[in-house]
């Protein structure tokens, strides 16, 4: 067992730490949203055939045994969490670096727990996530203000556009709570994976963006969406579901504060991305304000 959590955290730590890299290298050659709608679309029919072959046995338990309201929901959150968050941001890291991309989306729980006490009301504004809350978002307008000095505007607005992200999937992290989903997490996310990435084919194809896919791609691309598809998507999903199960939540979450350190050091060794002093006092404030927020987080 203490191998198993041991692998458990190594996969969301390590895994999802590198899928922004990961992602940063596929959108080098490939379309945002039609990289993003490959990823999710694949991975969630995987993870659904997953589901299919283990629950033969069970057919009320399958992928396809879904009320009406649970396929609403699934649809819903494949939308404001697959499309809402990763189109924004897939197309952000068109702009900016794989790290800088990390440590914004190292503010879901801080927003998550903003919505918490605003608008569920479910928490308590205690002096921790107060600090929590504060130094987050100075760490967030630290980054987006060194990112006006003297660089494109691309940069900034790649920024906004990644918080823009965050709040999507903060959202739906809320309304999950509200909504009626299948038991099974698996056949939640492989739905809710399946559709967004649906959605997501549907809006490169609006945008244009086949008319502009690549005849061919390099091995590098490839090795890097595989890793998003398997590694990132299936391997460290699977491992944070069973962590639900057999850890505390604080701990689990963990990987926010966790995922953007690694995610920077494997930009600054693998891909060469230099971060400015201001750049790495902002991070850091994201750093604290997330551990601060899951420091004094009730349940």
């Amino acid at each position: 067992m203490r191998v198993r959590r041991l692998l458990a955290y190594a996969a969301i730590y390590f895994l999802w730490g590198g899928s922004f890299l990961g992602i940063r290298e596929v959108v080098a050659v490939v379309p945002p949203f039609f990289a993003a709608a490959f990823r999710f679309f694949t991975a969630g029919v995987l993870l659904l055939g997953f589901a299919l072959v283990t629950s033969r046995k069970d057919r009320a338990a399958g992928p396809f045994a879904l009320s009406g309201r649970e396929w609403r929901s699934v649809a819903l959150l494949g939308l404001v969490l697959f499309v809402g968050d990763y189109a924004c941001l897939f197309w952000a890291e068109q702009r900016i670096a794989s790290g800088i991309a990390s440590v914004i989306a190292a503010t879901i729980p801080v927003w998550i727990f903003a919505g918490e006490v605003w608008l569920l009301r479910t928490q308590r504004l205690a002096a921790w996530p107060l600090a929590g809350i504060v130094l987050g978002f100075a760490g967030v307008v630290t980054l987006t203000w060194e990112s006006t000095r003297g660089r494109a505007l691309g940069s900034l607005v790649g920024m906004l556009v990644a918080v823009a992200g965050c709040l999507c999937w903060s959202l739906g992290t809320l309304l999950s709570r509200k909504l009626q989903l299948p038991a099974s997490r698996v056949v939640s996310a492989g739905w809710q994976m399946a559709m967004g990435g649906a959605m997501l084919f549907a809006l490169s194809a609006a945008t244009g963006e086949w008319g502009h896919l690549p005849h061919a791609v390099g091995m590098r691309v490839v090795v890097a969406m595989a890793y998003l598809i398997g590694a990132a998507s299936i391997v460290a999903f699977t491992a944070y579901v069973w962590l639900l199960g057999h850890e505390p939540m604080g701990r689990v979450a963990s990987y926010a504060y966790v995922n953007p350190v690694v995610a920077l050091a494997l930009g600054a060794t693998l891909a060469g991305e230099r971060l400015a002093a201001v750049q790495i006092a902002g991070s850091a404030l994201v750093v604290l304000g997330v551990f601060a927020t899951l420091r004094g987080r009730r349940g």
